[in-house]
């Protein structure tokens, strides 16, 4: 089976304050290395999408020759249209390095998944009461799930959802998933995980530092 991973490391890291999200260090690796790291064993090449004043800096980190860089975008959507550009495998999974907890067994699973429904998803369990900005009550605990990454999908479905979208001047970033869903493909969703945690922010990075401590 032909499958290539597609990683999105083109982000500022405006909140998080550190610089490129992709150069970030967590116990002493960048989160560009460890997401490298954790696709390597599962695909057979990966195209990563950086910022363009970082490919070199990108290229010399990785050293890989399977591993392939392209530029990043202004949104996230974009970015994830010229990944997509560039892939030619049946089957991809797309990861992004803001999740350095994504297990193995959840990328075989992603993938096993995939094979029967087109596109698969991690789903995380709202584990608390939801409101609105106004204070309204929106679903109660264990009504919703909470999207993660990486998603496993065919490359034909997402294709053919960026084909009903316009190249620019989109109003707002859509959900990778509903690109997907325009391309015919309703994404199945398999068990997440609170560790998958998505580092955003300073306190994100403290609790991604605690929970490398505690694995040792």
């Amino acid at each position: 089976m032909k499958i290539q991973g597609l990683l999105q490391a083109a982000g500022s890291g405006t909140r998080l304050g550190r610089g490129p999200k992709a150069f970030v260090a967590l116990a002493g690796r960048t989160l560009l290395e460890r997401a490298v790291d954790q696709l390597l064993p599962e695909v057979d090449s990966i195209i990563v999408a950086v910022a363009a004043a970082d490919l070199e800096r990108a290229r010399a980190l990785i050293g890989d020759e399977r591993v392939a860089f392209v530029e990043g975008a202004a949104t996230r959507s974009a970015t994830t249209r010229r990944l997509m550009a560039q892939a030619t495998a049946p089957w991809l999974i797309l990861h992004d390095v803001v999740h350095p907890f994504a297990a193995p067994e959840l990328l075989r699973a992603l993938v096993q998944q995939a094979h029967v429904s087109g596109a698969a998803a991690p789903g995380l369990v709202n584990a608390e009461f939801l409101y609105t900005r106004n204070g309204e009550l929106l679903h109660p605990p264990g009504a919703v799930l909470i999207g993660q990454k990486p998603v496993a999908f065919r490359r034909d479905a997402a294709c053919a959802g960026y084909e009903t979208l316009p190249e620019d001047g989109l109003d707002s970033d859509p959900s990778f998933l509903d690109i997907l869903a325009l391309g015919g493909v309703k994404t199945a969703f398999v068990p997440g995980s609170a560790v998958n945690l998505k580092i955003t922010t300073p306190d994100d990075l403290k609790l991604a530092e605690a929970l490398m401590a505690v694995a040792g």
